[in-house]
């Protein structure tokens, strides 16, 4: 049953866009049929002066009304028209370019819009509104236009400041144009198909302090200033030859296996700058219909990446962002740019777990979530080596950060002051919560039995 009102709604929203009439004019239409009741039906003396002025005014200012709202119909089908012509004979230009913004110190989404040639109606309004990711539809809005220089132009364009539930890729499938008069009693539409695509953008919020230890050297053209541990730290093992250390014997397994194994000792890399960073989107949690989990949670993890790996490019390494998904290819000239798109249309995902994505002789930084299962965690942290920073996000913290309720202001199209307590609420009524909470515990209990572990 809900599936089938679910299909009934899709069907009939975009229909009603094209109703020719607004909501003010049924208003308006229904005040009028009262007011001219309400004159028709009120007690006068008959033939007397009054009764007679009265009448007068009363036809006067229905065909004034008449007149007005004809000429406020024509204007707008006139412009209509014009336009539909010129879409039938693919005259019609359309340009949407996306470009990020700042709204108060944090990423918003502005929108440039061309279309040309349009006529606007006399003195009227051209309303938008897009369709993106198939079946979802923005509010109707007014661009931002700028100043013409001409009296009379067909150009159409201005900006528009997109808000936008969730940090994402998003593709736009079609434009629709609304004609509307200066009363907007009236509204013509005519849909355009586009396509164009663009990313919301994680702003960097306030986290601790990571340091990183590099693993790895890709290449020998430039030295580093500061020697640099590299693999080894006493963590890996290797069988005895005749020319090693007997000082280096671990005797702790040859008790255990009656194996002669010598520890692999640290070495003092002058070219060891390469920081390898895997952050895991894994979840062993069925997170779905849960919209905390799926949007709010997921946002905060993305903001949080983001602030990590601005905060490290700050230390000078060569970081190197390996992904557990596949994401959309985009080229981009900036490295820090690639980096950002790639958390920015990554996902939950339950494909790839640790011990399938965590390369142990190479990470420098492992980044987890409340979504990843403990022992995993466990099994992975028992194998990384000693300089491997492990960093863990606590997703349930993000309810109580007061600086996160920012993010609201710019992730949701229709914001509201309460947004942050009904997600609250709905976290706290969610079955996925106490789940999610032991194993935050249980997480956090393991961890502080490490030295190079994080809690954020």
């Amino acid at each position: 049953m809900g599936r089938l009102f679910k299909n009934i709604r899709g069907l009939a929203q975009p229909a009603v866009f094209f109703i020719p009439f607004t909501f003010y004019f049924i208003l308006f239409t229904v005040g009028l049929v009262f007011a001219n009741y309400w004159l028709h039906n009120r007690l006068l003396a008959p033939e007397s002066s009054f009764t007679a002025i009265l009448q007068l005014l009363v036809k006067t200012g229905t065909w004034f009304l008449i007149i007005i709202l004809w000429v406020a119909l024509l204007s707008v089908v006139i412009s209509f028209l014009i336009f539909l012509a010129k879409k039938r004979s693919n005259h019609i230009n359309v340009s949407i370019k996306t470009l990020p913004a700042l709204h108060n110190n944090h990423p918003a989404q502005k929108i440039h819009i061309s279309v040309n040639p349009v006529v606007k109606p006399l003195l009227g309004f051209i309303k938008l509104r897009l369709q993106y990711d198939h079946n979802l539809y923005s509010d109707k809005f007014l661009l931002a236009e700028a100043k013409q220089q001409q009296l009379f132009s067909t150009s159409f364009s201005g900006d528009y400041e997109w808000k936008l539930p969730e940090i994402k890729e998003y593709h736009v499938q079609k434009l629709i144009v609304y004609f509307e008069d200066f009363f907007q009693f009236f509204s013509f539409t005519v849909s355009l198909p586009v396509q164009d695509r663009f990313h919301t953008h994680p702003f960097a919020p306030p986290v601790k302090n990571v340091q990183l230890t590099p693993r790895k050297t890709e290449d020998t053209a430039t030295r580093i200033e500061e020697l640099k541990r590299v693999e080894g730290e006493y963590i890996n093992y290797k069988n005895f030859e005749d020319n090693d250390d007997v000082r280096r014997i671990v005797w702790k397994v040859y008790a255990k296996n009656k194996e002669l194994v010598v520890r692999i000792p640290e070495v003092l890399d002058p070219y060891a700058s390469h920081a390898y960073i895997y952050p895991s989107f894994y979840t062993g949690f069925d997170i779905a219909g849960s919209p905390t989990a799926e949007i709010y949670f997921l946002n905060y993890y993305k903001t949080v990446l983001w602030g990590i790996y601005q905060q490290l490019q700050k230390q000078g390494f060569e970081l190197k962002f390996i992904q557990d998904q596949q994401t959309p290819v985009k080229h981009f000239n900036d490295h820090a740019q690639m980096v950002q798109y790639a958390i920015t249309t990554s996902k939950w995902q339950n494909d790839k777990a640790l011990k399938e994505f965590v390369n142990n002789k190479d990470a420098s930084l492992v980044i987890v979530s409340s979504f990843s299962i403990a022992d995993e965690l466990q099994n992975m942290l028992d194998s990384v080596g000693g300089n491997t920073v492990i960093v863990f996000v606590k997703l349930s913290r993000s309810l109580h950060y007061s600086y996160f309720t920012g993010i609201l202001k710019w992730l949701f199209v229709q914001a509201e002051k309460n947004e942050l307590d009904v997600y609250k609420s709905k976290w706290q009524l969610s079955l996925l919560r106490p789940k999610v909470m032991q194993n935050e515990r249980r997480i956090e209990a393991m961890l502080e039995k490490y030295s190079k572990t994080m809690v954020i």
